[in-house]
């Protein structure tokens, strides 16, 4: 591939790419890829490597090739573990200090 072509694919993947709000802003791997697009690693070969697995990421091609069974994803002890750990993720972005507390009090007392 030409240095024009991995450096369109580099800018293809900047802008698909989904922004991760937990990571700081210096760590997101937008990052990464802008650092790419102005300085080209030393080796040809290796930009095409790392391009193609990019899209594999961005395309989830590992969980379609392997896909977690309910067994793992719905765990006895507590079904809900994922569902209710990716609607934290979700909501932490956005608490406020008050939120951040109550949630804080409300895990060191459980009702039952």
């Amino acid at each position: 591939m030409s240095r024009q072509q991995i450096s369109n694919h580099y800018t293809r993947l900047l802008r698909l790419w989904p922004t991760d709000r937990l990571r700081p802003a210096e760590r997101h791997f937008q990052r990464l890829l802008e650092h790419r697009i102005q300085h080209p690693p030393a080796h040809a070969g290796v930009e095409a490597k790392e391009v193609n697995a990019a899209y594999l990421l961005l395309d989830n091609a590992a969980s379609r090739q392997f896909p977690l069974s309910d067994r793992i994803m719905k765990p006895r002890s507590d079904p809900q573990h994922y569902e209710t750990l990716e609607r934290e993720i979700d909501e932490v972005p956005d608490r406020t200090f008050w939120g951040r507390m109550m949630k804080r009090l409300g895990g060191m007392v459980r009702m039952k």
